[in-house]
């Protein structure tokens, strides 16, 4: 691996990181919980009455439904609010790669994918940095409670 695909790789895994975190701390995660649960509890009701054609309880849930609705509304909202804290500051970084990468062609050779120039690199890396991150948070709050 040459250096220009380590430089990528490094830069690519400290923006997730910074990511991540901003999106934790910027980000209500209980309340986000709440709300998936709540949804996910009643998509399930909701499925379970259509199967068994309960008119009744499909009638009760449909009333249900606008405050379902709000409910993902606010859950679109939280998930936006990191964005507003790190969007600028991640196009004004890509603006620098590319100045700084633009002319040199393919930088790694990944087995089963092929050759990658820096932007993919960078998006590979981000992607599978980003899920262990979330993964490794997952575990750690997992073991608080």
């Amino acid at each position: 691996m040459n250096e220009i695909a380590i430089e990528v790789a490094i830069i690519a895994i400290l923006i997730s990181l910074a990511s991540s975190l901003v999106s934790k701390k910027v980000t209500n995660q209980k309340r986000m919980k709440e709300i998936k649960d709540r949804i996910s509890d009643f998509q399930k009701k909701y499925n379970e009455a259509k199967k068994s054609n309960d008119q009744e309880a499909i009638s009760r849930l449909e009333k249900e439904q606008s405050e379902v609705t709000a409910l993902s509304l606010e859950m679109m909202k939280g998930s936006f609010k990191p964005m507003l804290y790190t969007f600028v500051p991640i196009i004004v970084i890509f603006f620098l790669l590319n100045q700084r990468y633009a002319g040199t062609g393919n930088i790694v050779d990944v087995p089963m994918i092929g050759e990658l120039g820096w932007f993919w690199w960078y998006f590979i890396i981000a992607i599978i940095t980003g899920l262990c991150f979330e993964a490794v948070y997952k575990l750690l709050t997992r073991e608080r409670k």
